[in-house]
């Protein structure tokens, strides 16, 4: 069932450098999320977004249309959509629209490629990522990180590991939920507590009057900085531990990859290098 998007939201989606997140899954289930800063409103029911490096979303999208999509502004406004991609265009008003956009306009690696467009179903404001339940969270979480050393090898590369480890970065956790779509939700509570661990409050862990999956279940989180760097981590959520009273979820992490140019979409290695 499509849905209208408010105002308030189509403002936010409006923004040009403004953090949003594109996820997807594969034929098998696979969770993926990346940072799509083209996703923008082409009108109150539709998004539309570019074709630009986005190899493994692409195919994604092409094996499974339903998608998530998640937008945070600096003013910590946050809303979380549904959806189900459309297909892309290489031609016409929409095509023109992203495509001129300076994302576009003057990309030093590739030119636009397509429009793609998705039909909103679900569109949820996120609320509460300030307040005092998620302030412990990423209390609790952040002090565990303070521990972790930027030298050491696994999963997750020493620049990885000190990406995760800022508080003031744009972090999204996808997963597929209970009704078979894959979620963009805001995970800023999100620390590594070593090179293969991810540690995120609970409750972020559930899409809007929704409920978590049962663990242990798939996930892929991206982050984004104002380098802009951006990465992205998947792995397993296993389970939960808790610090004095405080109930963090423990994502094991198994792959990192490159989420922006120049090689967005590349596997990196424990060493630090790309395969």
């Amino acid at each position: 069932m499509t849905v209208e998007i408010d105002d308030k939201l189509f403002e936010a989606l409006s923004g040009e450098i403004t953090p949003k997140f594109l996820a997807t899954a594969s034929a098998d289930g696979e969770p993926n999320i990346v940072p799509v800063i083209s996703i923008e409103p082409w009108d109150k029911h539709t998004l539309i977004f570019g074709d630009l490096m986005i190899w493994k979303t692409k195919n994604n999208l092409m094996e499974q249309p339903r998608v998530g999509v998640g937008v945070l502004t600096t003013d910590m406004k946050c809303w979380t959509l549904k959806g189900v991609f459309e297909g892309f265009e290489r031609t016409g008003e929409r095509y023109d629209q992203v495509g001129m956009r300076e994302l576009f306009r003057y990309n030093a690696y590739s030119g636009l490629r397509g429009c793609g467009s998705i039909r909103v179903e679900d569109a949820r404001r996120i609320r509460g990522l300030i307040s005092p339940a998620r302030i412990a969270e990423m209390a609790f979480a952040s002090i565990d990180s303070l521990g972790v050393k930027f030298d050491h090898t696994g999963p997750m590369p020493p620049q990885v590991t000190e990406k995760f480890s800022r508080s003031k970065a744009a972090k999204f956790i996808s997963f597929i939920d209970t009704d078979g779509y894959p979620v963009a939700l805001p995970a800023l509570t999100m620390f590594p507590a070593g090179h293969d661990v991810l540690e995120i409050g609970a409750g972020a862990l559930k899409y809007p009057d929704g409920v978590a999956p049962a663990v242990p279940f798939r996930a892929a989180a991206a982050i984004i900085t104002s380098d802009p760097i951006a990465y992205q981590i998947k792995g397993t959520v296993t389970g939960f531990v808790n610090r004095l009273g405080v109930k963090l979820a423990r994502l094991e992490v198994d792959k990192a990859f490159a989420a922006s140019p120049p090689i967005p979409g590349k596997l990196i290695s424990a060493a630090g290098t790309t395969t």
